[in-house]
């Protein structure tokens, strides 16, 4: 790849660069991803993949509104992978539960919720406290020590292993015409191989 030249070079092609990557191809930029390859271990490979939304913005109001906004485009995200790629992320939005044990950390989850939605300026979106007999009538197999929980409408989750592959897949990239592999454990020492 000796010539060519990049806009912008993402250090790393975890699940984080690469979909940096591939936001900045679809904005037009030519983009170089730098990766130590499958010789790293990476958190892209063992992460629940959650879409979650409730909890989110608690000290930084509009955090919350932006966790929403990025829920909310998910299922767009996924069907334009898909049609670039014709795989699968899997996305899905059922809604997430957060359990509590005890009483007292029902009460404690309680009071975050609201604390986070009191917040001046912070966006209004759905979360219900439930109690024992509420959940289990929408998770059946909860066991009698869960006193209750937190549900929220706009959680959801993909398939990590998927969704990493799919951002590793050249038409996913489209403009991020190369990903190089770092070899050697210091700059100075290391060389860069390129690959189209």
């Amino acid at each position: 790849m000796a010539g060519s030249e990049y806009d912008v070079a993402v250090v790393g092609g975890g699940l984080v660069g690469v979909a940096t990557a591939w936001g900045l191809a679809r904005e037009g930029c030519r983009v170089v991803v730098l990766d130590e390859g499958d010789r790293a271990v990476r958190a892209s490979r063992g992460n629940f993949a959650l879409v979650w939304v409730q909890s989110k913005g608690l000290g930084l109001a509009p955090y919350a509104g932006w966790t929403l906004r990025s829920s909310n485009a998910w299922a767009g995200f996924a069907q334009t992978l898909k049609e670039e790629t014709g795989l699968d992320v899997c996305f899905q939005r059922p809604g997430g539960f957060h359990l509590a044990l005890s009483e007292r950390e029902l009460e404690a989850r309680s009071n975050t919720l609201k604390r986070l939605h009191n917040q001046p300026g912070v966006v209004d979106y759905k979360t219900e406290m439930l109690d024992h007999a509420q959940i289990a009538r929408l998770l059946p197999d909860i066991g009698p020590e869960v006193v209750g929980g937190s549900y929220c409408p706009f959680d959801g989750h993909v398939n990590s292993l998927r969704l990493f592959r799919t951002l590793h897949t050249p038409r996913s990239t489209r403009a991020a015409s190369a990903t190089c592999r770092a070899t050697g454990s210091r700059p100075s020492r290391g060389k860069a191989a390129c690959s189209a």
